[in-house]
């Protein structure tokens, strides 16, 4: 009688192992890949659902859990054969020809772009059309970027830096502004002012979460008040600033009195960081237990002043 070790699986099964394994971790995804036909099909679509692609020349690798980083890198050896001045071609830019069309509008949900051409952009914007997650840094916007941003119309989530021109005429219309809930753009720049945020704003009707990361210029008293005003379905307005948190933990600025303003410090990292330290779980726990508060407060008060039956 011969003894096997091959376990047999019904292929349900078999499928979410593999699966599991997958988003435990990007190092595990890419080896599974390699396993089988079937077992690539089952994964590929976790690994390539949080995309990167940011022409930098010296970028880490990073393994959190489906994500997988493809980012511009030339090896030292590959540098001294390359034409001086002649861009890189991102990994992930090289791969969108070897799938069909559909592949990565169909499976790439998250995508965070940085420092390309336009070339580059259009063609990753144009393959990856069904994202509901954009981060944008150091792009330039011209026409046939917004023509290919114009194509988004399932986007809830935004983060952008000033590169990302609001005002820019061709996304007056855009569909993605319809359906964004959240919103993060960083305001590091000590020529923007904060008051022509306001206008933008109105063009999105779905808001719900805002997050400003504050540059050198201090907004208007009654800025946090216009930007509810624009917003009426904004339930947190998240101000990230190093100034601003010391000042309001060291009493010397008075906290707002709408209690869906949340101040805190701006994390550490570089331009990734608002995407793997995500601070809205934190800000939201935070709106969510003044909210609880108040309600108890406004209860007692209630219960202290109604008249006692005699």
């Amino acid at each position: 009688m011969r003894i096997t070790n091959r376990l047999d699986l019904p292929v349900e099964l078999e499928r979410e192992i593999f699966e599991l394994a997958a988003s435990t971790d990007v190092a595990t995804a890419l080896r599974l890949a390699i396993v089988a036909r079937r077992v690539q099909a089952w994964v590929e679509p976790i690994i390539y659902s949080r995309v990167v692609v940011v022409n930098a020349p010296e970028v880490s690798a990073q393994t959190q859990s489906s994500r997988y980083i493809l980012r511009g890198r030339t090896t030292r050896a590959q540098s001294s054969r390359k034409a001086p001045n002649q861009p890189q071609i991102p990994r992930f830019i090289r791969t969108i020809p070897l799938r069909p069309a559909s592949f990565f509008a169909r499976h790439v949900k998250c995508l965070q772009i940085g420092n390309l051409s336009e070339p580059h952009l259009v063609a990753v914007l144009s393959a990856c059309i069904g994202i509901s997650e954009l981060g944008w840094w150091s792009n330039a916007l011209t026409p046939p970027v917004a023509a290919a941003l114009c194509s988004l119309n399932s986007l809830y989530r935004l983060s952008v830096d000033l590169s990302f021109q609001l005002d820019f005429p061709q996304l007056n219309a855009a569909p993605m502004f319809s359906t964004l809930t959240h919103f993060d753009i960083s305001l590091h720049n000590h020529h923007y002012h904060h008051q022509p945020l306001i206008p933008t704003l109105k063009r999105f009707p779905a808001l719900t979460h805002l997050s400003v990361a504050h540059g050198y210029v201090v907004p208007p008293v009654t800025w946090c008040d216009d930007v509810f005003e624009s917003c009426p379905r904004l339930k947190i307005l998240l101000r990230l600033s190093d100034s601003l948190f010391f000042e309001e933990l060291s009493g010397l600025r008075q906290r707002h009195a709408d209690l869906r303003v949340v101040v805190m410090q701006q994390p550490v990292g570089d331009w990734t960081a608002r995407w793997v330290h995500d601070t809205w779980p934190l800000a939201e726990d935070i709106v969510r237990e003044r909210q609880g508060l108040a309600a108890a407060e406004k209860a007692a008060n209630e219960n202290a002043n109604a008249p006692k039956e005699s």
